[in-house]
């Protein structure tokens, strides 16, 4: 019996990685789009020094090295584990994500390798890491589009009025709503073990504002790696504006890889012209931000055992 339970507890690190393969296959390597922007591609980069890639992948693994030290920081009171630990199970958290509607996946993948009693309040800690960085995006994006939205033909009046009035009131509220605190009582007094310290708040903000600034190089180096002749300042707002987009649209909707570049083609439309440069932009940052770290955490996966 015991040997039995072993095996089925070894063998779960092996049922989520054929899940996650799946998932993968059907949305990416049988998705004709996905192959034509791939041509398109390799036709751009394939000519690109190899320093480029270099700075490129640094980047990338920049990117989850701070979500992984966000990770590691909201759960140490809790549950306290390793660099290495927290790295992996952020990309296990991606292999998750890729295949559940609104992300929803990447709380469970995440806690996955925390002690059996401390799941749940794992994915409440989370909650506050992921909160933090999306007061960066809200109000840096708020801001590009108060910016940006007087350029964009569907935007009248009242529109420029309003999203100029109302930004800053968005982002001071969202400010606020972060740093709040309080003492639960009664029968809700369970809460009180989901709450972080403030100064943990602050240090999650700064290395959301750190990472936020690592996915803004992210869109300009690829730009300059695909050669788009377009200007730093109209790039990086535009780029403001569909973090927002992305942070407050349901994602069932939005991370199909044709949905997410069209978008970029809206928000981009004033100030470049070249479509197809821009969906390959877009789904290029799709690739090294969400398809290879989730095929990395397939993998990983498949160190995983279940705890008693």
């Amino acid at each position: 019996m015991d040997a039995t339970i072993s095996i089925g507890k070894k063998s779960i690190g092996l049922l989520l990685f054929v899940i996650c393969s799946i998932a993968i296959y059907n949305k990416v390597l049988v998705n004709e789009n996905w192959a034509q922007y791939g041509i398109m591609m390799r036709a751009q980069l394939f000519s690109a020094p190899v320093y480029e890639w270099v700075v490129l992948l640094l980047l990338m693994c920049s990117n989850f090295l701070i979500e992984s030290i966000k990770w590691k920081l909201v759960v140490a009171a809790t549950n306290p584990i390793s660099i290495f630990k927290a790295i992996k199970s952020v990309f296990v958290g991606q292999a998750f994500a890729f295949f559940t509607p609104n992300r929803i996946g990447e709380y469970a993948g995440r806690t996955l390798f925390l002690d059996a009693g401390n799941k749940m309040t794992g994915m409440a800690q989370m909650g506050w890491a992921s909160y933090a960085q999306l007061i960066v995006t809200i109000c840096i994006g708020v801001l590009a589009l108060a910016l940006n939205i007087s350029l964009y033909p569907w935007a009248d009046g009242r529109w420029l009025i309003s999203v100029k009035l109302i930004s800053p009131f968005i982002g001071i509220l969202a400010i606020v709503l972060f740093f709040y605190k309080r003492e639960w009582k009664g029968w809700m007094s369970f809460l009180n073990r989901m709450q972080i310290e403030t100064n943990i708040k602050g240090s999650m903000l700064g290395l959301s504002i750190f990472r936020y600034i690592i996915f803004m190089l992210q869109y300009v180096w690829v730009a300059y790696m695909l050669k788009m002749n377009i200007e730093l300042f109209p790039l990086v707002l535009s780029v403001a504006i569909l973090f927002l987009c992305l942070s407050i649209l349901p994602t069932i909707s939005i991370t199909e890889l044709v949905i997410r570049g069209q978008l970029l083609l809206i928000i981009l439309a004033p100030f470049y012209s070249d479509k197809m440069m821009i969906i390959s932009l877009s789904s290029f940052i799709w690739g090294i931000n969400f398809l290879i770290p989730s095929i990395i955490g397939t993998f990983l996966t498949l160190s995983y055992r279940i705890n008693r």
